[in-house]
């Protein structure tokens, strides 16, 4: 270790431990500042992952190519995928392109996860690992919200196809104040609704013209069977009743749709798992 030798003149009326001090101080605030730089990127890309190991490479890829731009990070929360995708991830994390935690949970519980492990100024969520992006179109869309939607949450979303996958940017402090909730299902209209009540929502009509995303993956998985869709509507149904979401919003439903949502508050009065209500339970996210 060298050791450090300062000479102070007697002029200056300080010691010479004031003056190692003070240079300790200096050369503590240079270090912050560096590392600050380094680990305060401009945007958090937020992913979920599940089971999604067909297209992951070509999904990651898409989005980690964006770095060539601007400054980023990339994290995905796994829900312990079984098909190959954990392996996938774990390549990425070790060439140090992504974060990747592992976690059994719901959707809105994945988004807070990786929401508290970012460190960027604006989130990108619903970029999720089952569809393939557009640098350039994300590029522009990130120069179109700070040209004039800076400080909102700004959602885009296709409403013309069945698959209607969204972008939703916003400033990081924005989508702490709000955090997502635990729930599986509405997680993204449950944050949007909230962040309307305070004045901060804004919905753009999808641009074509320059689009996000390259291809959006068809979830015909989950309409497969009987059984697996009555479950799936039964956890729809759970999560609408628990933030207040009208189930049956014209009134109209089969008997069996009834019986459903008739369980489904039996389990949530239960589970003692209400939410509180969002504040607008007719909330139409793609009003421009």
């Amino acid at each position: 270790m060298c050791a450090i030798s300062l000479a102070v003149p007697p002029e200056l009326g300080i010691s010479r431990n004031t003056v190692i001090r003070m240079w300790k101080k200096s050369v503590y605030a240079v270090r912050k500042r560096s590392e600050d730089s380094k680990v305060m990127p401009d945007y958090s890309v937020c992913m979920l992952c599940y089971n999604d190991a067909e297209r992951l490479r070509e999904s990651l890829d898409s989005v980690l190519e964006l770095s060539k731009f601007v400054s980023m990070e990339v994290i995905v929360v796994d829900n312990l995928s079984t098909d190959g995708s954990r392996e996938i991830l774990a390549d990425y994390r070790k060439r140090g392109l992504i974060t990747c935690i592992e976690r059994n949970c719901t959707r809105g519980k994945g988004r807070q996860i990786a929401l508290e492990a970012s460190q960027g100024k604006y989130i990108l969520a619903h970029l999720d690992c089952d569809d393939v992006f557009s640098p350039s179109g994300i590029g522009d869309l990130l120069a179109l919200y700070h040209r004039d939607y800076e400080g909102l949450m700004l959602v885009t979303k296709r409403t013309t196809v069945d698959e209607r996958s969204n972008i939703t940017i916003g400033p990081s402090e924005l989508f702490r104040s709000l955090g997502w909730r635990d729930i599986n299902w509405f997680e993204d209209w449950d944050i949007w609704n909230r962040a309307r009540a305070m004045g901060k929502y804004k919905f753009l009509v999808y641009p074509e013209s320059s689009p996000p995303h390259k291809s959006i993956k068809v979830r015909v998985s989950r309409r497969r069977g009987l059984l697996s869709r009555n479950v799936m509507t039964f956890g729809r149904y759970r999560d609408m009743y628990r933030i207040g979401r009208p189930v049956f919003p014209k009134g109209n439903a089969r008997i069996g749709q009834r019986l459903l949502y008739s369980l489904a508050r039996a389990d949530v009065f239960l589970s003692r798992s209400k939410l509180q209500p969002v504040p607008d339970p007719l909330f139409d996210s793609n009003k421009v």
